[in-house]
């Protein structure tokens, strides 16, 4: 569960990632603060702990540890796309879980 951020830290964060994302991944407080709305009310989805749902807009986004390099990958920064291979998002160390990149 990520730990919740103060209104401040909050529109700080807002205003530097929302228009720009490259580097969500690497910034832990981004677990808890939605990109669409704002909102810190952020909770894991029941059953899947990768995956993420904030309460107030439904906006749900995938974040998660690189298997590989230990690295987290977070669905909203451009930096982790997603693999043609399997579907999931790959690390900036160039790895998902099917493996290494043809």
């Amino acid at each position: 569960m990520p730990e919740p951020l103060d209104r401040e830290e909050a529109q700080k964060l807002f205003k530097k990632f929302r228009t720009r994302k490259n580097g969500v991944h690497s910034c832990p407080e981004m677990a808890s603060l939605c990109l669409i709305c704002g909102s810190i009310h952020i909770m894991p989805k029941a059953g899947e702990e990768q995956i993420f749902v904030c309460k107030n807009c439904g906006f749900a986004f995938y974040r998660a540890i690189c298997p590989a390099c230990g690295k987290t990958v977070d669905g909203r920064d451009p930096e982790n796309p997603l693999c043609r291979k399997c579907g999931l998002r790959i690390c900036v160390c160039g790895q998902c879980n099917c493996g290494p990149p043809d």
